[in-house]
């Protein structure tokens, strides 16, 4: 007798104590969780940004070293008898350059400077399905990919005046507007998705 009245002074947890246990718990894992998904999504975000960002400088550099060298002409006094920027549109244009300086564009075939180095004296720039692509006439069999994942290009004329312009002879300085985004973008409901804009102009020195 005396054991069974020992056991009976022994109490555990009621029905409604577990039920606020679990409630409470409940609450504080919701907390973390909640912590945990902000973290992850502001990560995501963040590299997802720098890779766009990447993919977006380079792009824009390589079109803006080659735009700004545009309508060299090593034999030239006076303007080139041909244009700097030739065949522009809304999403391309093509870079000229007198590497022989003959005071004419090569349109096939490659030449060689003075110092013996080979050059094809176009270069076209165009945009299509989410790509960019630069291809040198003569010397690329085909337009190489510069960059993908690209929502949007634009390229914008403007003359001396910063107005814009639609005739080749009087391009001065190109804008360059370009959406990019990560080569894995998550769909609109997910963590992590990010559009990075850019816009660059670039002065044609030659001209």
């Amino acid at each position: 007798m005396k054991r069974l009245d020992h056991l009976k002074t022994e109490y555990g947890f009621t029905l409604a104590e577990l039920l606020v246990a679990c409630v409470i718990i409940a609450f504080v894992m919701a907390g973390l969780f909640v912590t945990l998904q902000t973290g992850q999504e502001s990560y995501l975000v963040g590299s997802n940004q720098v890779e766009a960002q990447q993919t977006a400088r380079m792009a824009i550099a390589q079109i803006v070293r080659e735009v700004r060298n545009a309508g060299y002409c090593p034999t030239c006094t006076a303007t080139p008898p041909f244009t700097a920027i030739a065949a522009q549109t809304g999403t391309g244009f093509t870079v000229q350059n007198d590497w022989d300086g003959d005071g004419a564009i090569n349109t096939t075939g490659t030449v060689t400077d003075a110092d013996g180095n080979v050059h094809g004296e176009q270069i076209v720039y165009a945009f299509s399905s989410g790509a960019l692509t630069r291809q040198e006439v003569g010397v690329d069999a085909s337009a190489v990919t510069l960059a993908t994942g690209i929502n949007s290009l634009t390229f914008t004329y403007q003359d001396s005046t910063g107005a814009t312009t639609a005739t080749a002879a009087n391009i001065r300085t190109i804008v360059v507007t370009l959406t990019t985004q990560p080569q894995n973008q998550p769909a609109a409901t997910q963590q992590g998705r990010v559009l990075v804009t850019m816009t660059d102009s670039v002065r044609v020195r030659n001209r």
